[in-house]
């Protein structure tokens, strides 16, 4: 059978692996694989010292050790969600002003036409 801190191991590699294919892919920007890529490292430090969560645990004083590594995950997430949310937001406003901006070219564009077919 094979043990907890191999079974990390593999997961950390294989997600290097697949970060890698995904940025050689074009799917995935090099800011985002950068975050990915800090979450492989994380694991493959939880696989390779596994005693460092009961470590982390007892010094912030956590009696069950799997629970800080359970809220420790959640909080990450959450992180990356609210990066995320902020991203959005500012590609919703950047497109907003780009249709601004297109809208106000297109009607310059309408009257400069009209000019020219009253001048001709």
């Amino acid at each position: 059978m094979i043990s907890m801190a191999l079974f990390a191991q593999i997961l950390a590699v294989a997600m290097v692996v697949m970060i890698l294919w995904l940025i050689r892919r074009d799917r995935l920007p090099i800011g985002h694989s950068l975050w990915w890529l800090a979450v492989s490292i994380l694991i493959a430090a939880f696989g390779i010292f596994p005693g460092l969560i009961d470590n982390m645990a007892r010094l912030v004083g956590v009696s069950y050790p799997p629970a800080l590594l359970f809220t420790v995950a959640i909080l990450t997430l959450v992180v990356k969600v609210l990066i995320e949310d902020l991203e959005v937001s500012s590609n919703r406003r950047r497109l907003l002003r780009l249709a601004q901006k297109t809208a106000m070219l297109e009607a310059e564009l309408s009257q400069l036409k009209k000019k020219v077919e009253e001048q001709a």
